[in-house]
Formats: C-alpha cells, structure tokens, sequence
C-alpha cells in the first residue's frame, strides 16, 4: 500500500517539477543578466512577499482553526448534555414500507 502512495507522490513531485521547470529557468536566466545590486533587490523583495503571503496566510489559518475548535466544542457540550439523543437515535428504516 505504501508503495503506491510513494510512487502517486513521486508522480506527483515531478509532474510539479515539469510543469515550473520552464518558469524556474526563463526567472534565472532573467537574472543572471541584471547586475548584481538589482539581483539582490529583486531577490529580496521576492522574499518579503513570500514572508508577508506566509504570515497572511497562518493568520487566516489560526481563524478557521479557533472557529473549527469552538464548533467542535459546542457540538460536543451539546451531545454529552444528551439533547441529541432523540436526533440521533431515529431510525430513517422503520418509516419506509418496503413490500416485497
């Protein structure tokens, strides 16, 4: 079973790796034609959109985090408090009349 995982995931990395390949190289050759101080600039500023999408990116997570964990409480406070029981313990099949 893993063995098929490891090689979907394989599949997967190199279809990544092909599809950005042409971008990855048209990006470095651009930068290897500019002189060194614009390099860095553009390297740098590359980074701090990186940094800047990466931390937007976790404070979003941590809400929807807080917002799952504050559900998942309230439905379990709900459900040990037994007022889910008479929802839950319906059975859908003794209302359908099957003839045979």
């Amino acid at each position: 079973m893993l063995k098929h995982v490891a090689l979907f995931t394989l599949a997967i990395i190199d279809t990544v790796n092909e599809f950005l390949e042409p971008y990855i190289t048209k990006l470095v050759d651009t930068l290897t034609g500019l002189d060194v101080w614009l390099q860095a600039i553009v390297i740098l500023s590359i980074a701090i959109f990186v940094i800047v999408g990466l931390f937007v990116f976790m404070k979003k997570f941590v809400k929807l985090f807080l917002v799952l964990a504050i559900l998942a409480a309230i439905f379990w406070f709900v459900y040990t408090q037994g007022y889910l029981d008479g929802i839950l313990s319906i059975n859908f099949f003794n209302y359908i009349n099957i003839s045979v």
